[in-house]
């Protein structure tokens, strides 16, 4: 089984892997002078992932390629999805460069070169982003004779979170994903959500509109924790009647995408709840054989999806050390 992953984990990806949402993106975040050499209508998306299970509670991340020169351009999204800034981001994502890197010299043994990376966060908590943006800044004490062997390492920074000053642009649907990340943590989350249906109305495209739809419905109720589907309902059945292809996806989600995605939400709720049930009795079971566990040791558990724990789980029962359980 896969992990199932966090609702703003699970929204990210449904949003930001459409190819027109990571095209307008980009266009906005990028440097134009980056811009002016790139052709984003040759842009793909990869299936590459440096995120690992120990951090994937608090990190999603997506790997765009562009055209670029005789190279490609890989841009690395790193998608921020705790509650407060991660003070540690620079090494993290040193660490994904350098694991895209040797994933690219195993593909391209005879190339003598890496492909250029452009590493960018994108972050929402509740607090403004104040973690460290260059790596000369974790290193402490730093004299100048060092400095030219410290990495010269910093990220892009898109800080959409509440307390940010971050204006918010593009077409629509970019638009629209980044308002709704910025404001999951609303204290009136049905009034935000009715603010975002009014941006969907502006979608041309019933498809996209409803895949959106159901995206967006789908993650205010299992992201916010304070909406139900009747609260849901009501604040479909209250937006204006007058546009058609509004009233038609409305008619739609009322009549099956609600029923859809609740039953796909209540699936994935028990899911999530057996996980944290087997996540619980190893830790449990661990500590009291092995003692105390590291922090490293709880987050693999914790983070570990439902065929891992379960193979974890019989382990234990023999092992003599946590090697032993977790190899």
């Amino acid at each position: 089984m896969a992990q199932i992953g966090t609702p703003h984990d699970r929204f990210f990806r449904e949003t930001f892997s459409r190819i027109e949402i990571a095209r307008d993106f980009l266009s906005l975040q990028l440097p134009a002078p980056l811009l002016a050499e790139l052709d984003l209508s040759a842009l793909e998306i990869g299936k590459d992932t440096y995120v690992t299970k120990e951090l994937s509670e608090s990190f999603s991340d997506l790997v765009y390629r562009v055209p670029f020169g005789e190279q490609a351009l890989h841009v690395y999204l790193l998608f921020e999805h705790k509650s407060t800034p991660e003070y540690w981001t620079l090494l993290q994502l040193l660490r994904y460069v350098v694991l895209g890197g040797e994933q690219y010299r195993k593909q391209q043994p005879r190339s003598r070169h890496l492909p250029p990376v452009y590493p960018l966060v994108l972050y929402h908590g509740r607090e403004q982003w104040h973690a460290p943006r260059t790596f000369h800044e974790l290193v402490s004490p730093l004299p100048e004779v060092l400095r030219p062997f410290v990495p010269q390492f910093r990220y892009a920074l898109h800080d959409i979170s509440p307390r940010s000053s971050t204006e918010i642009k593009g077409e629509v649907l970019t638009r629209l994903v980044q308002q709704a990340l910025r404001h999951i943590h609303s204290d009136q989350p049905a009034a935000r959500l009715r603010e975002h249906l009014r941006l969907i109305a502006q979608v041309l495209d019933k498809a996209t509109a409803l895949e959106i739809l159901e995206a967006l419905l789908r993650y205010y109720v299992q992201g916010t924790g304070r909406l139900d589907e009747r609260q849901v309902r009501q604040v479909m059945q209250t937006m204006p009647k007058g546009d058609d292809l509004m009233q038609t996806f409305i008619e739609d989600y009322i009549e099956q995408g609600v029923r859809k995605g609740m039953q796909r939400g209540v699936q994935q709720g028990v899911q999530q709840g057996v996980q944290q049930a087997e996540a619980s009795t190893l830790l449990r079971q661990m500590q009291r054989k092995f003692g105390r566990l590291s922090d490293p040791v709880r987050a693999r558990i914790e983070s570990a999806d439902h065929a891992t724990l379960s193979i974890w789980l019989d382990r234990i029962l023999d092992a003599e050390r946590i090697e032993d359980v977790m190899s």
